[in-house]
C-alpha cells in the first residue's frame, strides 16, 4: 500500500494517540513512587491496550476469509489501521514494560515484537519504491499471474519460428544447423516457466554479443528478419523475468512478518495468562 494523502487522517490519529500516552505516561510515573511496571493499574492498561491494537493488526490477514462481512469495513481501512495502529501498539507495550527486558519469556517477546515490526516497515518500504521500478525499468509489464502463460506462449513462437527456417529448402543446411543448435542450447531454455538469472541471455549486453555472433556466421543472412525476433522474444522474457524479481521482492517480506504475526499473538496470550495466575 503506497502511503498517500489519504493516510493524512490516520496520521494525525496516531500522533494524537501517541502524545497522549506519553504524556499520561510522563505524568503517572511522576506520581507513582519508584516508578510505574507492568503489573501496575496503569502498567495493565497500557498493557491491554497495546495488546488490543495487535490483535486488530493481526485480523487484516483473516479479513480475507471472510468477503462477504461488508460491515467490518473495506479493506483498504483495514490495511491503513494494521500500519498505524500496528505501530502504535508498540509504543503503548513498551509503556506496558516499563522500559525492562523483563526475564527469558519477556525478552523473547521483545526480540519477536521488534523483529514483527522491523519486518513490516522493511514492507512499507519496499511497496513505496518498487512499484515505481517497475514502471520505470519494465516498459510492457504483464500481470504476474500470466507470466508462465505468456512465457509458454513465447517458446510456442520461437519453436515454430526456428520449425520455419529447418523447413525452408532454400537455406543452407549449416545454416539451420548452426540457428539449431544456438536455439536449442541458448534461446528455448531462456522461455522456461523458472527464470534462469545465470543464463547468458539474462544479461543484455551479453545477449547483444550472442546475437551478433551468430549473425556474423556465413549465410546467416538470409535469416536476418527471423533472428531479430528471436531477439525480441528474449528481450521480452528478460523483462518478465525482471518483473518476477521485483514482485518476488514486493511479497516475500510476508513470508517473515505474517509467520513472527501469528507467533507475537500466541505468545502476546500465554504471557497475559500467566501474568493473570501466576
Amino acid at each position: 500500500m503506497l502511503i498517500d494523502s489519504t493516510h493524512k487522517r490516520w496520521f494525525a490519529v496516531t500522533a494524537g494517540l501517541a502524545a497522549g500516552a506519553t504524556v499520561f505516561y510522563l505524568w503517572r510515573y511522576r506520581a507513582t513512587p519508584g516508578g510505574l511496571t507492568g503489573g501496575s493499574l496503569v502498567g495493565l492498561w497500557y498493557g491491554i491496550i497495546g495488546s488490543g491494537l495487535m490483535i486488530y493488526a493481526g485480523l487484516l490477514s483473516l479479513l480475507r476469509r471472510v468477503p462477504s462481512w461488508w460491515w467490518i469495513g473495506s479493506r483498504k481501512v483495514w490495511l491503513r489501521g494494521h500500519i498505524w495502529l500496528g505501530l502504535l501498539s508498540g509504543l503503548f507495550i513498551l509503556y506496558h514494560s516499563g522500559f525492562h527486558w523483563g526475564g527469558p519469556f519477556e525478552m523473547v517477546l521483545w526480540v519477536i515484537l521488534l523483529l514483527t515490526l522491523a519486518t513490516g516497515v522493511f514492507g512499507l518500504l519496499l511497496q513505496q519504491f518498487l512499484p515505481r521500478v517497475l514502471t520505470t525499468r519494465i516498459a510492457s509489464e504483464a500481470p504476474f499471474e500470466q507470466i508462465p502463460h505468456l512465457c509458454a506462449v513465447m517458446r510456442q513462437q520461437a519453436d515454430a519460428l526456428v520449425e520455419s527456417v529447418q523447413a525452408d529448402a532454400k537455406l543452407d543446411n549449416d545454416v539451420k544447423a548452426e540457428l539449431r543448435k544456438f536455439f536449442d542450447a541458448e534461446v528455448r531454455p531462456f522461455f522456461a516457466p523458472a527464470y534462469i538469472r545465470a543464463a547468458a541471455l539474462a544479461h543484455p549486453l551479453r545477449a547483444e554479443v550472442m546475437f551478433t555472433r551468430l549473425r556474423a556466421v556465413p549465410g546467416m543472412s538470409a535469416v536476418k528478419e527471423h533472428l531479430s525476433r528471436l531477439e525480441t522474444y528474449c528481450d521480452e522474457r528478460r523483462q518478465l523475468g525482471e518483473q518476477e524479481r521485483l514482485h518476488q521482492w514486493l511479497h516475500a517480506w510476508l513470508l517473515v512478518h505474517v509467520p513472527l504475526s501469528v507467533v507475537l499473538l500466541v505468545l502476546g496470550l500465554a504471557h497475559a495468562v500467566v501474568s493473570l495466575y501466576y
